[in-house]
């Protein structure tokens, strides 16, 4: 595929995956070094108070783990935007990789039993999420089969791919590509994790460590959706298809304020939701001040927000995303509608 504009320099993937090498290889003298006791409480000379801080993981192995999903992330968005087609076709397979091991973890936790011994139920959805969970696994599975054939197609070609910066009138430009993907994949990765969080009983001990990884992504997510609000202001808004009807348009429109909604208001409310229930909100090795005291009688709205009003919706206007899209490639045979976004 060729335009006019600047490449994307191949070199920039490999760079990124070779800053994140040295700077896990230059943690780990630090990580090793021995922790002190002061006043009883273990004190490590890099990370910190250990497994003190509000139930969190030894070592904060599980905010380690939170940026290393971040960082998946964000290889995947720069590989399937990179301007070399081998770089492209990594891209595909490692979204393979990731439906999978999602699918596979649904399924080894069913297998395990974590779904047998469940917290007490408090919504109306609660007792169906074991169910929502292996549905999900089909889901990621059918994904991870559905786009086989789709790096197996990529593999063969040849051609690199060229990119503004900037959105063009036809096509978004790299920046909105690497926010788009990147936040679909960490948004992805949430929504079973925050049904599986929801479902453990609060006295595991993994609990907690769920609740971290949880938190700190909705907090990245949170981060991004800003960060691309932001750059709209500096681009050009890329036009819908021309054959598109007129309530096709509505619709699409509709569902992408949608979208920005729910990037909005699921963190938001996740964070209001934890504060008014007297739990500390985390991102990654940081804490976040609870602003307001505990409230029984004011957890109740966000509860249901965050936890039922908008999964519902978001999975309605989610599925109407994905069929709509599927319909313009397959059905209406508008072959630039994928071409937007993903090449």
């Amino acid at each position: 595929m060729k335009s006019s504009g600047k490449i994307i320099n191949p070199l920039v993937t490999r760079r990124l995956f070779l800053l994140v090498a040295v700077l896990l290889a230059a943690s780990f003298p630090a990580l090793a070094q021995e922790s002190k006791f002061v006043n009883g409480v273990e004190i490590h000379p890099v990370l910190g108070p250990i497994g003190v801080n509000d139930h969190r993981l030894p070592y904060h192995l599980d905010s380690i783990l939170g940026l290393l999903l971040v960082a998946y992330a964000i290889a995947v968005a720069l590989l399937l935007n990179n301007a070399q087609p081998r770089a492209r076709t990594l891209g595909v397979w490692a979204a393979v990789l990731g439906c999978v091991g999602v699918a596979g973890g649904i399924l080894w936790l069913n297998t395990m039993g974590y779904f047998e011994e469940l917290r007490p139920a408090l919504l109306p959805t609660d007792p169906a999420k074991p169910t929502m969970m292996l549905l999900l696994a089909a889901a990621f599975g059918i994904s991870a089969l559905a786009l086989i054939p789709v790096a197996i197609a990529q593999s063969k070609r040849t051609d690199v791919l060229v990119l503004e910066k900037q959105n063009s009138v036809d096509r978004y430009g790299g920046r909105a590509r690497f926010f788009h993907w990147t936040i679909a994949v960490l948004f992805l990765l949430l929504i079973p994790m925050g049904i599986f969080t929801s479902m453990i009983p609060v006295d595991q001990e993994y609990r907690q460590a769920y609740y971290v990884i949880h938190k700190s992504l909705g907090f990245t997510v949170l981060i991004l959706a800003i960060a691309r609000l932001a750059w709209l202001i500096f681009s050009p808004r890329t036009h819908l298809d021309p054959e598109l009807k007129g309530w096709e348009r509505f619709s699409a429109h509709a569902a992408h304020y949608a979208l920005y909604f729910f990037l909005f208001a699921f963190p938001v409310s996740g964070f209001v939701l934890s504060t008014y229930g007297g739990k500390l909100s985390h991102f990654f090795f940081w804490d976040t001040p609870l602003f307001w005291d505990y409230s029984l009688e004011k957890v109740k709205l966000p509860s249901l927000l965050h936890k039922l009003l908008l999964p519902v919706l978001f999975y309605l206007v989610f599925l109407a995303h994905v069929v709509g899209a599927l319909k313009h490639q397959f059905v209406d045979k508008h072959r630039g509608a994928f071409r937007r976004m993903i090449t």
